[in-house]
């Protein structure tokens, strides 16, 4: 008895159900995806898109990623505390994903 209702007080490391948990890895790695496509077409010599388009979507993907990640931890069955840490760390992934995006524009410009 003991050991059931410690087993159903555990909780996982990533709490987040399987579906939510895979469309938050899509979301989440959806920048580097568009960069690495980028990169793709580049190689195999593609006719590039506008410019614009380019930096629209440069700019649009990673705020878009970070409200699908945040809306799939959000209606999560986590506790508050549990949602505003993976909120956080999401927050500093895709800082992250951004910031080096950016110094790779930089360098390459």
């Amino acid at each position: 008895m003991l050991s059931r209702l410690w087993v159903n007080r555990m909780r996982s490391p990533i709490s987040l159900p399987r579906r939510s948990l895979g469309i938050w890895l899509l979301a989440f790695f959806s920048p580097i995806v568009y960069f690495l496509l980028l990169l793709l077409g580049d190689t195999l010599q593609f006719p590039s898109p506008p410019e614009i388009i380019v930096a629209c979507l440069f700019y649009f993907i990673p705020p878009v990623a970070l409200l699908v990640c945040g809306f799939d931890v959000w209606m999560s069955n986590m506790t508050i505390a549990g949602k505003i840490g993976w909120m956080f760390l999401t927050l500093v992934g895709m800082l992250l994903q951004f910031g080096i995006l950016l110094a790779i524009f930089v360098v390459a410009a």
